[in-house]
């Protein structure tokens, strides 16, 4: 249960996390922190699209949480190398990644607890299916296609000031190149809020991408 804040409260918290944030966009515990006191309408929006769609709804419903013990790698691990689950299993694995994800701590309502949470837990299957690694600019650019489907601040912030610290070769190319096909792939995809990952990890991974309108995006060459 998430613990109830004071109006004051609520607006120190948010200004302190924000100004932390915006000092380092690479600390996650302030950015969470941010994300859960500024994200309420931009949630209740992610939750009534949610109610809106079959599979939406089922979520909501459900709860189905993502976390080491719910995703059994060593499972996924024996998929064929096309599906969707086996792809998951890589990335993860390359990146020496674990599904744990913060808890949510600021969010009072509970369906809206559990939508931050859902986001959260969402997130690793976004970067296999845009085929996005964990550089910082990829990750901000992963933050763009974020933005763009869920309109959350949190995700505004990163997009728009993570990638102050790249190199200016990057931050050319983040502008040029993975901005605009996050603008593009966030329209034209599916709500991925509204996608029940773990029923279709057995499923080619190019066929998932093409059910849910995702492009892989571009990719940095050094």
């Amino acid at each position: 249960m998430a613990r109830p804040l004071r109006p004051l409260q609520r607006v120190l918290l948010t200004a302190g996390s924000a100004v932390g944030a915006l000092a380092n966009p690479y600390r996650g515990d302030l950015v969470a922190t941010l994300g859960e006191t500024t994200g309420t309408a931009a949630l209740t929006a992610m939750r009534d699209k949610m109610r809106m769609s079959t599979v939406g709804l089922e979520i909501l419903k459900e709860r189905p949480r993502i976390t080491p013990e719910t995703m059994d790698l060593s499972y996924l691990r024996g998929l064929p190398e096309d599906t969707f689950g086996y792809a998951y299993y890589r990335f993860m694995s390359d990146n020496g990644l674990s599904a744990e994800r913060a808890s949510t701590k600021f969010v009072e309502d509970e369906e809206l607890a559990y939508v931050m949470t859902r986001y959260r837990e969402n997130h690793d299957f976004l970067h296999t299916l845009t085929g996005l690694g964990v550089t910082v600019g990829e990750e901000v650019a992963l933050k763009w296609y974020e933005m763009i489907q869920t309109g959350l601040p949190m995700c505004a912030l990163s997009a728009l000031v993570g990638g102050i610290p790249l190199p200016l070769a990057e931050q050319r190319f983040l502008i040029s190149s993975q901005v605009p096909w996050a603008l593009a792939c966030g329209r034209a995809s599916q709500f991925f809020m509204n996608v029940y990952f773990e029923r279709h990890l057995e499923e080619g991974v190019n066929v998932v991408r093409r059910r849910l309108k995702i492009s892989l995006a571009p990719q940095f060459q050094q």
